[in-house]
């Protein structure tokens, strides 16, 4: 399973990529906006770019399996 889910981050890194920055790019914008934050923390926004990918990539590797389960 391991292998799998590296491979899959591997052939789509572009997809993984673009979710990462948009992540930064929204968690940047509420932290600005909602938060009143106007530091900026960049470590909490490449750790909110890496949980978001997980997450996806979870979410992803989850539907895939019980797909092949029905077939």
């Amino acid at each position: 399973m391991r292998r799998r889910f590296r491979e899959r981050l591997r052939s789509y890194w572009w997809i993984w990529a673009a979710i990462a920055v948009a992540a930064v790019l929204l968690n940047e914008l509420f932290d600005r906006e909602v938060a009143g934050d106007k530091n900026g923390h960049p470590g909490g926004d490449v750790l909110v770019g890496i949980v978001v990918v997980l997450i996806v990539a979870g979410v992803w590797e989850l539907i895939v399996a019980r797909k092949s389960r029905r077939a």
